[in-house]
This record gives structure tokens, sequence and C-alpha cells, in this order.
């Protein structure tokens, strides 16, 4: 028996530490190919004179298919905002990069506007027009919604901007059509919890 509890010891701590070390690879929460032709019909307007970021594709339109592996699930024609301008500030006079806010971003199927599929917080983010590539990422990211179940960690999202066009109302600054993508890691704690408690089940039934 005392070697049966040995043996059953040994493995709690390597399915735990494989699993952990396996949960730690990224894995792909949400994504959206760009739904925009052309610079006429933008996703973001990026004004550098008044300092902020807006964008959203409203639920009148059509041509997002949000891909959720997470939960397995496809949406077409879905819809997102960004609730309001995000505010930000220049990194330093001679570079055109920016430190963006705290923002929220809600995604929704097509037709509603309440239980979003998916609400993504952030505390602050970062804006390029170009460089590495024009993009607006974040950092201190929570994303919680209807397609989210169990706990994530080290939540990531980007906007890879496209079609950038000057904006016409005088001011710096473009707009642009964007494709987007998130990852994140499941919580290892969670998964640990659960294997333990799987192997204990396990010891009860087979130690008579």
């Amino acid at each position: 028996m005392k070697k049966y509890h040995l043996i059953l010891v040994l493995l709690t701590f390597l399915f735990v530490g494989f699993i952990s070390v396996d949960a730690k690879a990224s894995f792909t929460v949400a994504t959206f190919a760009d739904p925009s032709n052309n610079s006429s019909d933008p996703l973001f307007t990026v004004d550098f004179t008044s300092l902020t970021l807006t964008g959203g594709w409203s639920d009148a339109k059509t041509d997002l298919t949000l891909q959720v592996p997470h939960s397995g699930n496809t949406f077409s024609n879905a819809w997102f905002t960004t609730n309001g301008p995000i505010t930000m500030t220049q990194i330093l006079p001679s570079l055109p990069y920016y430190n963006a806010g705290a923002g929220q971003i809600d995604f929704y199927k097509d037709g509603t506007s309440t239980n979003p599929l998916l609400v993504i917080n952030f505390d602050s983010g970062f804006v390029s027009p170009y460089g590495f590539g024009a993009v607006f990422i974040a950092s201190n990211i929570t994303i919680t919604g209807s397609e989210i179940t169990g706990s994530l960690s080290q939540e990531q999202f980007s906007f890879s901007f496209s079609n950038t066009a000057p904006l016409s109302n005088g001011h710096n600054g473009f707009t642009a059509t964007a494709a987007f993508t998130s990852s994140a890691v499941p919580e290892p704690a969670t998964i640990a919890l659960l294997t333990i408690g799987a192997l204990a089940l396990l010891k009860r039934k087979n130690g008579k």
C-alpha cells in the first residue's frame, strides 16, 4: 500500500508538472482578419493632434468574422467598440510612437448589444504608425466575456493596421483598417488543482 501511495504521489507531481509546463504555451483566444478592403471604410482613427485613438466596427456593417479558438466558436458579422476615445501621450517629441491609456474593447455577435462575447480591459498600450508595423497593442490585459471559460493569464492582443490614410480634418494622424488577434495561457494553478483532484479520485477508487 505504501508503495502504491509513493507511486501515486510521484505520478501526481510528474503529471501536474507536465501539464503546468505545457500550459505555459500560448494559444489564440480570438482573432479576425481585416473585414475592410480599403481606407474608405476604416476601423480606427488615430489622431496625433487631439491625442486620441477611437475604433470599432458597427453592427450595421458585415464581413467581420470573429473566430474564438478558445471556445471553438465562430461568429459571422460580429462587431466591436472601443467604448469611447483612448487617450495617447507621445513617448519622445522626436519619435512618432505613443503610449495609450486605459480602455475597454467589447465584441458582440451580429444583431446584439448585450452579453458581449469578449470584454478586453487594459491598463496601457502602445501605438505605432510604422516602424515594425503600424499597430495598437496593450499590456496588463484581462479578457472576459461569454466565450471565455476558466482562468487565463498573460493575456495579450494586437490590432495590426493597414490601408492607412491621412486624416481629412486638418489634424495630424491617420485612419486604418485592421486585423486582430489575442492570446493567453491557461492558469496553471487551476489545471494543477483539477489534476490533483482527479488523481485523488483514482486513489479512492483503487486504494481498498
